[in-house]
This record gives structure tokens, sequence and C-alpha cells, in this order.
């Protein structure tokens, strides 16, 4: 009789033990967020009024990114050598294709122009241009700023003639000095913005009519 009443008040000391811990888990758990990078809002077009009446057509051909950026936490760089993953702070979908969708929404507005498309989903018409993206860096490093490097390349369409080939460094201005992930992914999008309109005018260079204020 006593054995059994030892085993029912141990029985009963794990039960408890076991729900204070699930409480505690669940009260102190951090929930997980999800960013998305955006299209830049620009203020104006590329295109002057002259060339608004031809629509120019762009296929974003490809945007390849390091291993190391192809994960769901956003990557921080802590020292020169050294990567952090945020568990908790995560993207909201795969980077690579964000970061495709973005730079075709940026390119679209830039040029006025409907006619993006993204490969491998090519239009019957091959397009006028092709856009080759390498991303060699996109990150918010030790010192608190972000920096975007590539490498890309602009091609004709039709005979796929490189036309340019570039190497191009950004950064953010503004040093963070707390790991503000909601700012860190704003300055991103503003970043990939500005690349937009480096190859927007890169484009409109080497269209006929084309013109950049």
């Amino acid at each position: 009789m006593l054995r059994l009443f030892l085993r029912i008040q141990l029985v009963l000391v794990f039960v408890l033990t076991v729900s204070l811990l699930s409480g505690c888990i669940k009260t102190t758990s951090v929930p997980t967020r999800f960013y998305v990078l955006n299209p830049f809002d620009y203020d104006v077009s590329l295109v002057n009024e002259t060339k608004k009446n031809v629509s120019s057509s762009v296929e974003i051909a490809s945007l390849r990114l390091p291993q190391y950026l192809e994960k769901p936490q956003i990557v921080t760089r802590s020292s020169k050598n050294r990567l952090e993953l945020a568990e908790y702070h995560q993207w909201g979908g795969n980077l690579r294709k964000n970061m495709t969708r973005v730079l075709a929404q940026n390119i679209s507005q830039l040029l006025d122009t409907p006619n993006i498309s993204i490969a491998p989903f090519s239009p019957p018409v091959p397009p006028e241009f092709r856009v080759e993206i390498e991303v060699m860096r996109f990150e918010r490093d030790f010192n608190g700023q972000v920096r975007f490097s590539t490498q890309w390349r602009l091609s004709s369409g039709q005979d796929r003639k490189i036309l340019v080939t570039r190497m191009t460094d950004l950064e953010s201005p503004v040093v963070q000095p707390l790991p503000d992930f909601e700012h860190t992914v704003l300055t991103m999008s503003a970043l990939l913005g500005e690349l937009s309109r480096i190859i927007g005018q890169e484009i409109l260079k080497h269209d006929q009519g084309g013109a950049v204020p």
C-alpha cells in the first residue's frame, strides 16, 4: 500500500513538472518573423516623352546567388570571415525568386513597359534585351552597412551579342548600430532598386530612340 502511494506521488510530481516546463517553453518561445523585398517607388521613369509610345522588351534571363545566401534565414556578416544566420528572422519565400521578381517590376516601371519576362517563361518573340546577374554579396556587414556586389551582363535578345559587362558595388550610406532586420531588408530593397536603375540606364543607351534624363 505504501509503495502504491509513493508511486502515485511520483507520477503526480512528474506530470506537474512536465506541465510547468511545457508552460515555460510556450511562454518564452521567440516567434519567427518573415520578410520580403519590395519594388522601389521611383518618382519618374527613365523614359522621355519621345519614347513613351515605344515599349522595350527585356528578359531577366538569370539571377544567381552564392550558396551561403540560398538559405531561409537572413544572413549577416559578423566579421570578415564569419557569417551568422538569423534563426528567427527569415525570408518569406525563396530569396533568389523574390529578387528576380522585384528586379523585373523595377525595370518595368523605369522603362515604362509591360514587356518584361522572367526565364524560363520566355515570350514567343525574342526580347530586345537579356539581363544576367551574378550576385557576389548581399548582406549586412559587421559595420552595420548593407553591401550589394554583382557582376551583370546585358546582351541583345535576338543574337545574344554582349552589349555590357559590368561589376557594380553598392552600399548603404547609413551605419546601423544594431541588427535591425526591418531596416536591413528595407535598405536591401533600395539597393536592388539602385541596381535596377543602373541596368535600365544601360538598356536605354543601347535602345533606338532611348534617352536617359
